[in-house]
């Protein structure tokens, strides 16, 4: 898309569906050469269609996968490439941030807020509804980028974004020899992963609060959140700001700490209702987000940037071809455009 202002800025969230180096053991798996070739040609063709400014990743094995995809996209001079570490096991976030934006400070959060406490006592008044849940740290490293545009006369405020990838709804593998838990490892195992994604939706909000409340400071959050738009665990991370819906309300004018999901401001103008960027199960839904402060919300006084689009590939999801993705990649366009 031909950007009209280099003051307007597009964000993007891109599962890499375990990027691994070839002949590198992932999940007692490994690719070929050939096999790391298709899936580094298909990733860099989708990377020059999306087109943005600031890109998640999810599901980056090694750090040389992401020179690599760049490298073979041609675009290894445009980009900043972040991420949390030089080395680190498993799969993790990872991101790129084009020029004229750049980063000025990174950040990772790997254990929970300290202020944080999910933990209930039994109430004085004879409910039974204790709770004490011990999970203190994200399952995949949090990535907080500052970022601002390299020109200082351009005046814009610094953006937080954070990049994310939430515990998934795949039931936690409980590894108990148990005959009796074995005919419910299912039901458990999903009881425990929804458990802990939540954990982790709610850390992520103490850490928005704690960047957003009493201040005028935009946010993205951008990634993987394993759940759709109305789940409980979309509405921890968004606190749901509500949307004006007519001309004169007055809804939306301020919203210091909520977060606005890209997909329904899309949904708001637009005929279509059948975006989804994954299939789990039978059930389509969009699980990817970008997720912005009221500065990039169209009726808030605060506004700097408008919400001109968000788009979606997912027409390779039926395809079951191991060198794309098992997700949609979702991109969001904002004019600068100050209230």
């Amino acid at each position: 898309m031909a950007k009209q202002s280099a003051k307007n800025i597009s964000f993007a969230t891109f599962n890499l569906y375990n990027l691994q180096l070839p002949e590198v053991e992932w999940h007692k798996k490994v690719y070929s050469q050939a096999e790391y070739a298709e899936k580094i040609k298909w990733s860099a063709a989708t990377l020059i269609r999306l087109d943005a400014d600031v890109i998640a990743f999810q599901e980056l094995w090694s750090k040389q996968c992401l020179v690599d995809l760049f490298e073979a996209a041609g675009l290894e001079k445009d980009y900043t490439l972040c991420f949390i570490k030089d080395e680190w096991y498993n799969i993790a976030v990872a991101a790129a941030v084009r020029k004229p934006w750049q980063v000025i400070e990174r950040k990772n959060h790997k254990d929970f807020p300290s202020n944080i406490n999910l933990s209930k006592p039994r109430s004085s008044d004879g409910e039974d509804d204790e709770l004490n849940i011990t999970i203190d740290r994200f399952s995949r490293t949090v990535l907080q980028l500052s970022i601002n545009h390299e020109d200082a006369q351009a005046k814009l405020p610094t953006i937080e974004v954070l990049i994310t990838h939430l515990k998934s709804k795949l039931p936690t593998v409980l590894g108990t020899k148990s005959k009796a838990l074995k005919a419910h490892q299912e039901a458990i195992g999903s009881a425990l992963s929804t458990i802990r994604r939540t954990s982790e939706a709610a850390a992520l909000r103490v850490l928005l609060t704690t960047l957003m409340k009493g201040t005028d400071q935009p946010v993205v959050v951008l990634g993987d959140l394993n759940d759709g738009v109305l789940s409980n665990t979309l509405s921890i991370i968004t606190q749901q700001p509500p949307s004006r819906m007519y001309e004169s309300s007055r809804v939306g004018n301020r919203n210091d700490a909520g977060l606005y999901t890209a997909s329904l401001l899309q949904q708001m103008r637009s005929l279509k209702d059948a975006y989804y960027t994954h299939e789990f199960k039978g059930i389509q839904e969009v699980i990817d987000h970008v997720l912005v402060s009221e500065q990039f919300y169209d009726h808030s006084d605060r506004r700097v940037w408008s919400f001109r689009e968000m788009r979606v590939w997912n027409d390779y999801l039926e395809d079951d071809d191991n060198s794309s993705s098992d997700h949609g990649v979702v991109s969001t366009y904002f004019l600068y455009d100050p209230k």
